[in-house]
């Protein structure tokens, strides 16, 4: 058996039984229908919710039976303005010149409440002005002289649903490549540290290199487990829950292809996070300074996240494809949202994150050759 096969066995029968980094996958594998499971529901009751909307004076006629159709419930208050700060969503005031609305733009049940309310009095006046040039004789067609038909080239349900996809699968994927795998590379390389047995290890026939690579291709399954279950858990979830998407309850599922590149991702992901939390925790003295230097770490993968989705049309040049970890956040969300495969980012991408896993590599095998800094205490 080779060395690197040893180092690796080895390095993974003692992260199996390490309780940390099992108890940690198994919580990312629960929590992540949990979370799913109340999003869910939060959109589901959204969309079905009755908003309350506190009136005062004579309300038109026809006007009423509209409001109850669109989910807005009429309560009538002595003082609409007063009530709309806590007692109901909006306030209206109807008078003889028009409507005057109260509502409160910090409250989101108040924004969702006046989006209904502007839908539903367009309606109304349209029907109103309708009627009166039947009246009058007049065709109500002249009020649009350019009707528009509308073509949706795919479905606006699985489209919301793909957007939701495309924010949530990435970050799983990225923040579990790291986390996943995390507490294993720091207690294989700062932990034997601190417990004074890599000394021996290095002192071993065994190349430092291959000695390396053993503990990189351990930590790599274990964060790749973790990914892959927590998605798979995700996935699992999905197929059994619905959400309140464009006012219709939906299913999200994902494209075989999305499912390739996922995967595919998730393997250079898994090498170049290990790779760098093991360089990460050879530089560190112990186990406790290991973690503070990985720290930062969260933030760097957070933030492409984000961007994507404070920026959800944002229609990168190729070089952003440089970016590690960026650029698998956007492969992986056109993958999801366009169920196509555009070769040149991808192997950009993937160019990308070799050359990323490679230079951590050569990091940590310049620290386990530097004898002064693997021995000190």
């Amino acid at each position: 058996m080779s060395s690197v096969a040893i180092v690796f066995w080895k390095e993974l029968r003692e992260i199996l039984r390490d309780r940390r980094t099992l108890v940690a996958i198994a919580l990312a594998a629960l929590a992540t229908p949990i979370v799913l499971f109340v999003i869910s529901q939060v959109s589901t009751r959204t969309a079905a919710q009755t908003y309350t909307a506190g009136y005062s004076g004579d309300i038109p006629a026809g006007l009423g039976i509209l409001f109850n159709a669109t989910g807005l419930k009429l309560e009538r208050v002595a003082d609409p303005a007063a009530a709309a700060k806590q007692e109901v969503d909006i306030g209206i005031v109807f008078t003889s010149s028009g409507i005057e609305e109260y509502y409160d733009p910090s409250r989101q049940s108040a924004q969702i409440a006046d989006i209904r309310l502007q839908t539903l009095l367009g309606r109304y006046d349209a029907a109103r002005i309708a009627a009166s040039l039947q009246q009058k004789g007049v065709d109500p067609s002249v009020l649009n002289p350019l009707p528009v038909t509308l073509h949706p080239l795919s479905s606006p349900t699985q489209a919301a649903g793909n957007s939701f996809l495309s924010f949530f699968l990435p970050y799983i994927l990225i923040t579990m490549s790291l986390t996943g795998g995390l507490s294993a590379a720091l207690d294989s390389s700062a932990g034997e540290r601190e417990r004074k047995t890599l000394e021996s290890l290095l002192l071993t026939p065994a190349p430092r290199g291959q000695i390396l690579i053993g503990k990189i291709l351990a930590v790599s399954l274990i964060s790749l487990t973790a990914a892959i279950a927590a998605i798979g858990s995700m996935l699992i979830a999905l197929s059994q829950i619905s959400f309140g998407i464009s006012g219709q309850q939906a299913q999200i599922t994902l494209t075989p292809l999305a499912a390739v590149v996922m995967v595919w991702l998730a393997v250079l992901l898994a090498a170049s996070f290990s790779s760098l939390t093991i360089a990460l925790g050879t530089l560190a003295r112990n186990f406790r300074q290991g973690q503070a230097y990985a720290t930062p770490l969260y933030f760097i993968t957070i933030f492409p996240a984000a961007m994507v989705l404070f920026i959800p049309d944002f229609s990168p040049s190729l070089w952003y494809y440089l970016i590690p970890i960026l650029n698998a956040v956007l492969v992986l969300r056109d993958a999801i949202v366009h169920n196509a495969l555009s070769w040149s980012p991808l192997i950009v991408t993937s160019a990308s994150l070799i050359l990323t896993g490679g230079l951590c590599f050569y990091a940590a095998l310049r620290l386990f050759t530097r004898e002064a800094l693997l021995v000190r205490s």
